[in-house]
């Protein structure tokens, strides 16, 4: 069952035992966010209490009795019979950020997890003081892990810090946080693995994909850069990395640069206006909501290479011969963020990295391959793409990843566990295979580690160095 709240600053999801089908309609954020922010705080705090109201009471096992508990594990927060995690999203009206919560809450629900833990939802507005006020609001009702999108890889880091101290095991996926206690679950430092399925030379999504842009070009020539959140540490690794490759091809100009807030109708609207501007443009950097970009170029008449993320209807397109790279970030780091919490909260921290790099691919038409599984299953084998009509435009097949083997199509649309499967806990020695690099941590921490100086790295973006 699931019971839902619509509220005007967010909407908060609570899990008992088995969610069932959601329709979340998601508005995209308006433009006077900032005037809202302090009521927005305030609500978020009352939300978040209300959806603990519903947790007590609920039935399940003594956590001393939880059958995957170490030895480093202790008792739950609250005192209740279990572990409270908070899987939380973005209320910024695209299919990622349901994807990547529906992810973490459905493996989040999944045997063995299921006897531990309870688990909760929360989708707020994309707002700095709201996000703030829903941590501590969290950590005040007894939260044992929150798994957080941070805004920000610096403005959320005091709320953080508290949550930490008060023993509360804070994931950030995706976007990452500076603050040191944090565990970031992300992928804008990995290095891809290419269309022939190795890994590729550089790291970096942002790198790659104009790499794979002025490649499809011919060469430099004259492009606009739609960004997605502006602030986010997302945007700025990709945007940093990206200028980084356009040294590569001297003479590239940038005509405009605009705000796609990572949704399709943004984009096709920046994208067309831009058009009326510059009508000569040779290529497009996108990001998520780049089916909007290529709308708008055939709103226009025109065909020119466009990277962009991982949507559907865009890997369809170059599966038909549209000039384009899809390269982004996949929505199992919502599944990803969730087994990484269950492993410190049911294990402890030991031996577990706080810098995971989530693997992804390089999609190009030369290796677009169907998803023919059932709605209710598991990849079995790689793809990356729906046929035609399964999902909706802005829905993606990197909901697969090779560390959320539970994850299916279904899940990813419901939040409702896979039948039959249960899920495999991560080991700390699993972890450390997928720990970041240590030449990359200053682009995600601001800071290097022990042994290691702050420098340029061959992609000529700041990182670390060996001293």
């Amino acid at each position: 069952m699931i019971r839902q709240k619509n509220m005007k600053r967010s909407l908060v999801l609570k899990t008992v035992a088995v969610l069932g089908a959601a329709s979340l309609a998601l508005a995209a954020c308006s433009s006077d966010a900032a005037e809202d922010a302090a009521s927005a705080g305030d609500e978020v705090a009352a939300d978040v209490e209300d959806a603990v109201d519903d947790v007590d009471g609920a039935d399940g096992a003594d956590a001393a009795g939880c059958a995957i508990a170490g030895p480093g594990a202790v008792p739950p927060r609250s005192g209740g019979d279990k572990y409270t995690i908070y899987m939380t999203s973005l209320n910024i009206g695209n299919s990622w950020q349901e994807e990547a919560q529906n992810t973490g809450m459905g493996i989040g629900q999944m045997a063995p997890y299921s006897d531990c833990v309870e688990v909760i939802g929360v989708r707020d507005e994309a707002d700095p003081q709201a996000q703030i006020s829903q941590v501590q609001s969290m950590v005040a009702d007894g939260a044992d892990a929150i798994i957080s999108y941070a805004l920000s890889p610096t403005a959320i880091n005091d709320a953080y810090k508290e949550a930490c101290d008060a023993g509360v095991t804070v994931i950030v996926y995706d976007a990452t946080a500076t603050e040191p206690c944090v565990y970031n679950v992300s992928y804008i430092t990995s290095v891809p693995f290419g269309t022939d399925g190795q890994l590729v030379e550089n790291p970096f999504m942002g790198y790659n994909a104009m790499d794979q842009l002025l490649s499809l070009m011919g060469g430099p020539g004259e492009i606009f850069v739609s960004h997605g959140i502006v602030g986010t540490s997302t945007d700025i690794v990709h945007y940093g990395s990206a200028l980084a490759a356009m040294e590569n091809y001297p003479g590239t100009e940038i005509m405009t640069e605009y705000e796609g807030k990572w949704d399709s109708a943004q984009q096709q609207k920046e994208t067309a206006k831009a058009l009326g501007s510059f009508p000569n443009v040779q290529g497009i950097f996108g990001g998520y909501g780049e089916s909007g970009v290529v709308k708008a170029l055939d709103a226009a008449g025109k065909e020119i290479p466009v990277t962009g993320e991982t949507s559907n209807y865009f890997r369809l397109r170059m599966a038909e011969g549209y000039p384009g790279a899809s390269i982004g970030s996949p929505p199992s780091q919502g599944a990803i963020g969730m087994k990484v919490a269950m492993a410190v909260v049911l294990n402890g921290p030991e031996g577990i990295p706080k810098d995971i790099e989530v693997p992804y691919t390089i999609v190009t038409a030369e290796n677009v391959t169907e998803c023919k599984q059932a709605i209710d299953e598991p990849a079995t084998e790689y793809c990356n793409v729906f046929p035609e009509g399964v999902v909706g435009d802005e829905n993606t097949a990197d909901i697969f990843n090779v560390m959320a083997p539970g994850v299916s199509l279904n899940m990813a649309q419901t939040g409702e566990p896979t039948p039959g499967i249960e899920a495999t806990p991560f080991t700390a020695e699993y972890l450390q295979g997928y720990e970041q690099d240590e030449s990359r941590r200053y682009i995600t921490r601001e800071t290097c580690p022990e042994g290691w100086t702050q420098g340029m790295l061959p992609q000529n973006v700041e990182g670390c160095v060996q001293s």
